[in-house]
C-alpha cells in the first residue's frame, strides 16, 4: 500500500510539473488560441482517461505506461526550456546568466541509463 501511495504521488508530481511547465511556455505566446486549446485538451484528457479507466482498465494501464514513458522523455526537455526562459527574462533585466549544463542527471530504466554523471 505504501508503494502504491508513493507511485501515485510521483505520478501526480510528474503530471503537475508537465502541466505547469507547458502552461508556462504556452503563456509566452501572445495569441489566446493556444491557451484555449491547451485547456480544452486537458479537460478532454481527464474525462477520456476516467472513461477509459472505468470501461477498459487494461487499455488504461497500457495508455498509462505510454504516458509515463512520455513523461520521462519530456520532463528534461521541459526543464531545459523553462531554465532558458528564465535566463532570457533575467538577461532582460540586466543580469548576466549562463545556463550550466544539467550535471548529475541520470534516469535509470532497468539496466539501461540515460543521462550524464
Amino acid at each position: 500500500m505504501l508503494a502504491a501511495g508513493a507511485g501515485g504521488g510521483v505520478l501526480t508530481a510528474a503530471t503537475q510539473t508537465i502541466k505547469a511547465g507547458s502552461r508556462l511556455l504556452i503563456n509566452t505566446s501572445p495569441e489566446p488560441f493556444s491557451n484555449r486549446t491547451a485547456s480544452v485538451s486537458e479537460d478532454v484528457a481527464v474525462f477520456g482517461g476516467l472513461w477509459l479507466a472505468l470501461s477498459y482498465p487494461a487499455v488504461f494501464i497500457g495508455v498509462l505506461v505510454v504516458f509515463i514513458l512520455l513523461a520521462i522523455w519530456l520532463l528534461p526537455k521541459l526543464w531545459h526550456a523553462i531554465r532558458t526562459l528564465f535566463a532570457k527574462i533575467a538577461r532582460l533585466f540586466g543580469k548576466k546568466t549562463e545556463l550550466p549544463p544539467l550535471e548529475g542527471v541520470r534516469v535509470t530504466l532497468g539496466r539501461k541509463s540515460i543521462g550524464t554523471e
